[in-house]
């Protein structure tokens, strides 16, 4: 249900789900194999060994991030997941407190081609801890709670806020897998802003996922991660 997180009036409700029910099903569909099955519980089981090993590190961030500046320890904001289903992702708070209300304030500031996403290195919302977090991607350590709660996944197509009615019809393959914390755009392309190029990489990926391909992602996103590559 489009918009069973935020329910509006009974007539948006309806006008979501009639578009969604002219979307083609198969781009809606699962997608399933041996493969995928095993991906999925092989990724939940290090994402909970991750988790347990960083506490006393989540811990300490969520501590910093109380003591730098009014407002929550986590962010949630809404993104689509699989078959494009609406559900909350995790985030350390990197900006301050009703950073949302400004957003349309800065609009011209968004490096991020196509409109759909807001993303500038010159976000002045962002806090001094938040830019630090950002450029070590410890702000999406949150996420694994989402990858415990069976939302999310390690590697696969980054969830994005974009509602499914608004892609164009091939870019709806995306949605025929978890999303995940990395994907092949935040492995080589993480520094250019076309949207477009991203969707047609998670595409990609959901076209040849496999095990050699998985691998060769997960350190390579971990190589960024550590040197601090295209993070914003």
């Amino acid at each position: 249900m489009a918009e069973i997180l935020e329910p509006k009036g009974a007539s948006v409700v309806f006008r979501k789900e009639r578009e969604r029910e002219r979307l083609p099903s198969e781009f809606l569909t699962p997608k399933s194999n041996r493969y995928i099955k095993i991906k999925y519980l092989v990724e939940y089981l290090v994402a909970l060994t991750i988790f347990v090993s960083l506490s006393p590190l989540l811990l300490t961030i969520a501590v910093l991030i109380k003591l730098d500046s009014k407002g929550e320890v986590l962010f949630r904001h809404k993104r689509y997941g699989l078959t494009g289903e609406p559900f909350y992702v995790y985030k350390f708070r990197t900006m301050i407190d009703g950073a949302h209300d400004l957003q349309s304030k800065i609009s011209h500031l968004n490096e991020m081609d196509g409109g759909k996403l807001f993303k500038s290195d010159k976000d002045p919302r962002i806090t001094s801890l938040g830019r630090f977090l950002r450029k070590t991607s410890l702000d999406e350590l949150p996420q694994l709670i989402n990858i415990l709660k069976g939302e999310m996944t390690i590697i696969g197509p980054r969830p994005i806020s974009t509602p499914i009615t608004d892609y164009e019809i091939e870019e709806l393959q995306r949605f025929q897998l978890k999303p995940g914390l990395g994907c092949i755009w935040q492995a080589y392309f993480r520094h250019h802003t076309d949207f477009s190029m991203w969707m047609k990489t998670d595409i990609m990926y959901v076209k040849n996922i496999g095990f050699k391909l998985d691998v060769k992602l997960f350190f390579t996103i971990l190589k960024g991660v550590l040197l601090k590559k295209g993070a914003r």
